[in-house]
């Protein structure tokens, strides 16, 4: 799986394999697990008429998984609870179990008793789901949290009357009792329960798959020998089988002496006899009733010999002493789990640990919990629907982002569950202010402190966000982008008074789809208007601003209206979306394919209806909520038969954006996995392109354009360049509806900053503290930011010119994203975004660090710096980042001071007394610039910062000097570092800089 391509495949130490899965796993804290039990025990404690919970995440990935995993969890904890009642209101009535038959007809009038579905629910639909639940949990995915495997019951098998044990197993040597070889045979057969060798059958008229299981695993058959890489067939008496290790395991504890090879090899014969008796057995019954169902030339269980048994609660089961499962058949105490060495110790359910969900399990649960997201990925429409019915109660758990702080009177709430500690004391203010704004109902918050910098900094001292001190916000108007922007909303309001009719579907604002004159039409229209415009514009424009965004000479129109601004790039977007489809129905129409041309009609009919504020807002030509600067979109392609993608609007900043939505990356968004297929591309434009170069060893980065001559390599470094390409029209997904999610999706590809260099004069220096020289500073200035997302370890992507189809490996063959075959060529690229900001340069000037490379200190030194930052501005930690600025100079001092070859440096420079650190660059991530790093030239401010760093790195993370952890350094978004990152030097630096400080 390229998503593991980083994974081992078995323990190095023991050889266990995980199946199929890295074994060597990281310890996460704050998963979604802990989440869900805390929102499921609040909903179900909270008064009937007041069952509303708000949740608040940081991320809008975060809170839209967790209202698709808190439902389906619910889902399958209501289930468990159901299926218990039914097996406690029919058991006496039974001495062999319940099948499953049995609990799927309780479980339908357990149904309509509780009124668990809606009164419109029909007959049809209900016996369905009756079936449904005991098939999910008979083969659950989640055996630690299954009913069986918290020990409320068990399963077991009645066996057929013509069944006869093996002999081989009453035989030396293994010598079994007879009821130890029938414990035997059913753990075996479980394990093709465990593989899903299983047949799904129910009653008449029910019609019920394997995918509508909704499981994690394919369906699978079973056979003797090899299946020679037959899909969905595994082997009954394989050496490395779950089945031979276990036999194998089992014979080594029966008998003293015998060595691993030769248990393995009696294990594979015993498993072949075994196999061939069960065979013979089944012949003596019609097809319909054997144990083991023909499934082509392999065999699936038949589950209608499957028994549900009660354990009560003064029951006894098996527990293993090393990996803590509970089992209720033992054959010599030998855990039957593959690879675990542990025994069984014999134990009553009254004695075992309190369990969270047995607890669950045995109580009265409501009979439903809908749970909905609401964050800035969804369509308007959607979330004032959502809103709306939560207000209603008709949703249980909303789970938001940012987008529930302001503005928002939820009338009877009284439960805000915070997921992770808020970026500062504001927004917690506002979070928790969302509940008990009713009299006689006292709200209540909880926050849950994941271990990150953030939340481990507030834990330890959690007076500092309850207090909610706020500082006065600072404000930056000075932003050109979102100038900009304004100036287009203004001048389009204008433009649509004067012309109303223009501002109804996007086909009337461009006229002609396929040669639109929209952008001609309002630069005209400016134009004719400028002296009116103007003077309405400098009344909003800050003064100090007017000359730059061009309202002192006229430039604004073609600010607004150039072939670069956001309108005009809007424009020839949508013309060649319209004109593609249009192309697509003719070609597809003449080829016989008429459900393609069909779909290709109702996508040109999609874009032309859409209403202009809508559009202007989905492509940033005018302001929306968040002031997004350089934002792009994933295109679902909507058309009327596909709702789910009028639901959502899948926008991020072109910085993220290039790792969240590049090819093949999938992102959860109103309970739906979309997967991004490509690059947007649009007919007759070019992304933008650039070559680069960058040196791992001693960070630098080199940047040109094409036509322009390869700059030298100041490290001397032999570089191999790259290019990368800046996908400024966004990404698309293909014409596939999403998928139903399964579980979390991976982050696959990351991001790196690379400073690219100085824009405009230099802006001078100062030097902090002002009476001696311990920092030299560069004041705040615009620079140049390189945004790179490499791909899967500095892979690339392979991208198509043509139809901008991307992948992560190199196709043969390809399609375009409206399903085409397409003759492009795929070209290796990587993708990028640049911007200005302000930047901030940051001098240090340490004494020799005898135990760590100036490089590696000097970053070390820029995250701590940049995390206390974030804590003294009160701001997200996301809000700042920070790279390093090698040039020229740095190693020419290096090289002077060593007199070694400059790629010697790296092995060499920890060993001298001149110890040169590398400027350290903190930067605002927004573009333009937000004001925040020039805040950071204040002395007071500066000294703050400092502090904060060293509390950061000062150990109350618990990790060792030497190192660091996500507690103090380290971060999603710094992984490239993760390894060369150590708190300790930069500990003990702060504490001597400040030590100085006056």
């Amino acid at each position: 799986d390229e998503d593991r391509a980083d994974q081992i495949a078995k323990c190095g130490a023991c050889g266990y394999a995980g199946a199929g899965r890295d074994p060597v796993r990281e310890v996460v804290h704050g998963t979604d697990g802990p989440h869900a039990v805390i929102a499921t025990s609040l909903y179900q404690n909270l008064p009937e008429m007041r069952k509303k919970v708000l949740a608040f995440a940081d991320g809008r990935q975060e809170a839209a998984f967790f209202a698709w995993y808190l439902e389906d969890s619910y889902r399958d904890i209501l289930s468990r609870n159901l299926i218990l009642k039914v097996a406690q209101r029919l058991n006496p009535h039974t001495q062999e179990g319940l099948s499953l038959r049995d609990l799927a007809t309780g479980l339908r009038d357990l149904f309509r008793e509780r009124q668990v579905f809606p009164p419109a629910t029909s007959d049809l639909e209900l016996r369905r789901d009756a079936w449904l639940r005991p098939y999910r949990e008979f083969l659950t995915d989640e055996p630690r949290i299954s009913l069986e495997g918290v020990g409320l019951v068990r399963w077991s098998l009645k066996w057929p009357d013509w069944f006869r044990i093996p002999e081989v197993l009453t035989n030396p040597p293994w010598s079994l009792t007879k009821q130890e070889a029938h414990d035997l045979v059913f753990i075996l057969l479980d394990t093709m329960m465990a593989d899903r060798a299983v047949e799904v059958r129910t009653e008449r008229g029910i019609s019920l798959s394997w995918n509508d299981l909704n499981l994690q695993a394919s369906q699978m058959r079973f056979r003797i020998g090899d299946p020679k890489g037959k899909k969905g067939v595994r082997s009954w008496d394989g050496k490395t089988g779950k089945r031979a290790r276990f036999l194998a395991k089992l014979l080594m504890r029966l008998k003293n002496g015998v060595s691993e090879q030769e248990a393995i090899r009696q294990a594979v014969e015993a498993l072949r006899s075994i196999w061939e008796t069960l065979r013979q057995c089944d012949e003596a019954a019609a097809s319909n009733d054997r144990l083991l169902l023909s499934v082509d030339d392999a065999r699936r269980l038949n589950p209608d010999w499957w028994r549900l048994h009660l354990i009560p609660d003064d029951g006894v089961i098996w527990q293993c002493d090393t990996c803590g499962r509970l089992y209720a058949v033992s054959v010599r105490g030998v855990c039957p789990r593959h690879r675990c060495p542990g025994t069984f110790k014999e134990v009553r359910v009254t004695d075992l640990e309190p369990n969270h969900y047995r607890l669950l399990y045995k109580e009265d649960l409501p009979g439903s919990l809908r749970v909905e997201e609401h964050t800035a990925q969804l369509d308007k429409e959607k979330a004032r629907e959502f809103q709306r019915e939560f207000r209603q109660g008709k949703i249980h758990v909303l789970s938001c982002s940012t987008t529930f702080e302001l503005g928002v009177d939820l009338g009877d709430l009284d439960t805000i569950f915070l997921r992770n500690v808020p970026p500062e004391a504001f927004n917690y203010a506002q979070r928790v202010g969302r509940a008990g704004r009713r009299s006689g109902y006292p709200g209540f918050a909880i926050t849950y402190c994941r271990r990150g910098p953030h939340d481990l900094y507030h834990f330890s001292e959690p007076q500092r966000m309850l207090s909610g001190m706020v500082r006065p916000p600072t404000l930056s108007l000075r932003n050109e982008k979102i100038i900009i922007r304004h100036i287009s909303a203004v001048a389009l309001s204008h433009f649509f008074r004067t012309y109303p009719e223009r501002f109804k579907t996007v086909e009337e604002l461009f006229k002609d789809l396929e040669h639109p004159s929209g952008v001609a039409d309002f630069k005209a229209f400016l134009h004719e208007h400028q002296a009116e415009l103007e003077k309405s514009l400098r009344a909003i424009v800050p003064s100090e601003m007017t000359d730059q965004v061009g309202l002192a000479d006229g430039i604004w129109i073609e600010n607004v209206t150039g072939k670069d601004s956001r309108f005009s790039l809007a424009e020839i977007e949508v013309s060649s979306d319209y004109r593609n489809v249009k192309a697509l129905e003719e070609t597809e129409a003449r080829a016989g394919d008429y459900d393609s041309a069909k779909w290709a009609r109702a996508r040109a009919k999609t874009i032309a209806k859409e209403d202009v504020l809508s559009f202007l807002s989905r492509k940033a030509v005018i302001p929306k909520y968040g002031f997004p600067v350089d934002v792009v979109e994933l295109d679902t392609q909507r058309t009327q038969k596909n709702q789910e993608a009028f639901e959502v609007l899948l926008q991020r900043d072109l910085s993220i954006a290039i790792s969240e939505f590049a090819p093949t990356s999938k992102l959860v968004a109103n309970k739906k996995v979309w997967t991004s297929y490509g690059l947007k591309k649009v007919a007759e434009k070019e992304w933008p392109r650039k070559f680069y170069k960058r040196c791992v060893r001693h960070n630098l980065f080199l940047q040109w354009g094409p036509g322009q001559p390869e700059p030298a390599t100041p490290c001397g470094c032999r570089l191999a360049i790259s290019q990368y390409v800046v996908p400024r029209f966004g990404f698309v997904t293909d014409r596939d509806r999403p998928k139903e999610p399964k579980s979390r999706t991976a982050r696959v590809f990351t991001t790196r900053p690379y400073f690219a260099g100085s824009l405009g004069p230099d802006p001078g220096t100062i030097t902090l503290p002002s009476s001696s020289s311990l920092i030299t500073m560069k004041r705040a200035s615009p620079g140049l930011m390189a945004v790179l997302c490499e791909g899967r370890r500095g892979a690339g992507f392979y991208i198509c010119a043509q139809c901008g189809a991307g992948f992560r490996k190199r196709e043969r063959t390809h399609k375009t994203p409206y399903g085409q075959d397409c003759p492009g060529m795929l070209k290796q690229v990587s993708l990028g975004h640049e911007f200005v900001t302000d930047v901030l340069q940051m001098q240090f000037h340490p004494e020799s660090q005898r135990d760590m490379e100036p490089v590696w200190f000097a970053y070390s030194l820029a995250y701590a710096l940049a995390e206390g930052a974030a804590e003294v501005l009160e701001v997200p930690s996301n809000d700042l980042n920070a790279t390093l600025q090698l040039e020229n100079r740095t190693f020419k001092h290096f090289k002077e001071v060593l007199e070694v070859p400059s790629n010697d440096l790296n092995a060499t420079v920890a060993h001298t007394e001149q110890y040169h650190v590398p400027p350290v660059i903190l930067y605002d991530k927004v573009p333009g610039g937000a004001g925040l790093v020039a805040r950071l030239e204040g002395e007071e401010v500066l000294k703050a910062c400092l502090e904060a760093a060293l509390k950061r790195v000062g150990g109350n993370c618990g990790c060792d000097e030497s190192t660091s952890c996500y507690g103090c350094l380290r971060s999603y978004r710094n992984q490239f570092a993760h390894q060369h990152l150590q708190r300790g030097p930069v500990k003990r630096y702060l504490e001597r800089l400040l030590s100085k400080w006056p």
